[in-house]
């Protein structure tokens, strides 16, 4: 007789396989089970695998116990020996007798593996890929169409301010974009930009129709009232389909737990809505400050900057503020990083800095620079941060970098509308101009508001697709009647230059897009109705800016001095638009010459020619 055969039997005898087989599944139920608990309750995500860890070493034990011991009228005692014969009996017993035992416990012992495996599956944090090395699987993320993106979408609307003396709607704002960023982290939902939904701020509109305007599954809406440091926020979740409030929760919390308000109605969302948080080990969804005085202050710094325009420098001084109270904080360098990037495209509006100089430029760099390296060794991953960072990279022509850097926030972070723009207006500069317009219409998906209009306009404009460009230019036009986004008016003009819209370009002489009284007064002169542009003119004599100086002369075919003009216009260091300058259609004859040529070499750009996009390519209205 063999003696693994007498061992099999043994462990037979001694109930070993019936155990295995018991435990096994029995263990596979209770993994099943501590998983729904686990969320049910909201319970911490070290829960999970800590029950798998007990079961697991229970496993062995229990086969140890089951050895050493059996259970017999007289209670629980030490096995005893096998009869005579017994185990000579069980081995010359007929297979079909034999081997059920055995297969049981060897389903059993599947059952526990499977299990562990699946909660090692359900809790194991996401591999961080290299961005340098893997960034294509973000990249066509963040490139899918809104229409065919199969996550759940959201829209989180203006929260209302119900203080009592109705003065802190900044507050509520702030929280709503607060909740917005915090959603966003959560990357199996797709959520709306902040801008488009705060296009329906006061507005009382039926929910469905806002919810179909915003091309989302789901809204949430709500209030905040402040108190002192007490604190009330009510939230509801909202299916757009069928108006249902499929959720709702009112906060009533001191000021300091703001932050984890923020967190629990993320979290509530995310298991209504059955999607996964899909945080790293040691992520939270939220970064808070001790301070709430710095939090106050980054809220109104955020305030300043979407307002544009003057309000910018407001913004610096606010999150510089909020960096002095809480200098370990992440988001408060972030948004100091951000202010800074902005302030030099600004500094042509009235009431604002004017010295828009090299020195100028570089030193509103250098702090932004600061500020966004700070941020990311406090958070490596603030997608804020590293847009910021990534900005300076471009605006001091640091191509690949500033690629680099874009492509890793929009690993961080696919839905950010400010990636995509930013990161489109990069590929705009460097003349990857098809590119460029797949990015900006990313970025126009996310968000309609009037400066991602600008950029998808001007971008489709210098792709000659004139139809589209001009329409989108005129949409921002229309959306901005405060004219904080100043360039969209003189791209509309060369937008109906290049397309050969005398008439309504005629219809733009107007001090807001040339600059002057005295420019208008001589292009009225030279050009007193509709029609195209008379050769002769003196172009020099309306005192316009270089760029629009050189497309008057191109199109009057004085090539030279349409040289000069766009000579003037690249010469200096960075400044807006500079260099994608190049790439406008009416200078195409220029781009071979050498003094232009030798601008783009300056720049990285010796052989760069333009790569335009396909004519047939143009977006539907």
């Amino acid at each position: 007789m063999k003696s693994y055969q007498e061992f099999f039997a043994e462990l037979k005898r001694r109930k070993v396989f019936k155990v295995a087989a018991v435990y096994g599944a029995g263990a596979f139920i209770i993994l099943q089970a501590a998983d729904i608990l686990g969320q049910g309750l909201r319970l911490p995500e070290s829960f999970l695998p800590f029950i798998t860890a007990v079961v697991l070493l229970g496993f062995p034990l229990a086969l140890l116990l089951a050895w050493a011991f059996e259970v017999t009228p007289d209670g629980v005692q030490r096995t005893s020996g096998p009869a005579a014969g017994e185990i000579e009996g069980m081995v010359a017993a007929p297979a079909s007798q034999r081997w059920p035992a055995g297969l049981m416990a060897l389903a059993g012992v599947v059952a526990l593996v499977a299990g562990a495996w699946w909660v090692g599956r359900q809790s194991a944090p996401e591999a961080a890929a290299d961005v340098a090395q893997q960034p294509a699987a973000d990249v066509r993320l963040a490139f899918v169409d809104p229409s065919e993106d199969p996550r759940p979408s959201i829209a989180v609307l203006p929260f209302a301010d119900m203080s009592r003396s109705g003065d802190q709607e900044y507050f509520s704002d702030g929280i709503t974009e607060e909740i917005l960023n915090t959603l966003a982290k959560i990357r199996e939902l797709r959520v709306s930009a902040r801008t488009s939904a705060f296009a329906y701020k006061n507005v009382q509109r039926d929910l469905r129709e806002v919810g179909q305007e915003l091309g989302v599954a789901y809204l949430l809406e709500g209030s905040v009232r402040k108190d002192g440091d007490q604190l009330r926020i009510t939230t509801q979740l909202i299916d757009v389909a069928s108006d249902a409030h499929l959720w709702s929760d009112t906060y009533d919390r001191t000021l300091d737990n703001v932050f984890q308000i923020q967190s629990e109605i993320a979290e509530a969302i995310a298991l209504e809505l059955r999607v996964p948080l899909g945080l790293e080990a040691g992520e939270s969804l939220v970064t808070p400050t001790a301070d709430l005085e710095a939090f106050d202050l980054y809220l109104a710094g955020r305030a300043r900057m979407r307002e544009r325009g003057p309000s910018v420098l407001e913004a610096v001084d606010l999150f510089a503020a909020a960096v002095a109270r809480d200098s370990a904080w992440a988001p408060a360098w972030a948004g100091l990083a951000e202010s800074h990037a902005l302030v030099p495209y600004y500094s042509n509006l009235d009431g604002f800095r004017r010295n828009a100089d090299s020195l100028f430029w570089n030193q509103e760099l250098g702090a932004a620079e600061a500020a966004a390296l700070t941020a990311l060794e406090l958070d490596p991953n603030n997608a804020s941060a590293t847009i910021a960072l990534a900005n300076v990279h471009r605006d001091r022509w640091q191509w690949e970098a500033a690629e680099q850097a874009y492509l890793r926030a929009s690993q961080l972070d696919p839905d950010n509308v400010e990636v995509h723009q930013q990161y489109a207006e990069l590929l705009h500069y460097v003349g990857r101009l098809d590119e460029a317009l797949a990015a900006s219409r990313r970025a126009l998906a996310l968000d309609r508001s009037p400066v991602r209009l600008n950029v998808a306009g001007f971008i489709a404009r210098d792709n000659r697709l004139y139809d589209e460009g001009i329409r989108l230019l005129e949409e921002t036009v229309a959306e901005d009647p405060d004219r904080q986004f100043v360039y969209a008016r003189p791209n509309l003009l060369l937008a109906y230059i290049a397309s050969g819209e005398w008439e309504r370009a005629w219809e733009l002489v107007t001090p807001g897009v040339l600059g002057s009284e005295e420019a208008v007064a001589a292009a009225r002169a030279d050009w007193p109705e509709p029609g195209p542009l008379m050769a002769g003119t003196d172009f020099d004599a309306w005192q316009v800016g270089p760029r629009l100086r050189a497309t008057l002369w191109q199109v009057a075919g004085e090539s030279e001095k349409a040289i000069g003009a766009l000579e003037e216009a690249l010469r200096g260091e960075p400044l807006f638009g500079t260099t994608g300058a190049i790439w406008y259609p009416i200078f195409e004859p220029l781009l071979e010459d050498p003094r232009i040529r030798a601008h783009l070499a300056a720049r990285g750009l010796a052989d760069r020619r333009p790569i335009r996009a396909a004519p047939d390519s143009a977006s539907a209205p």
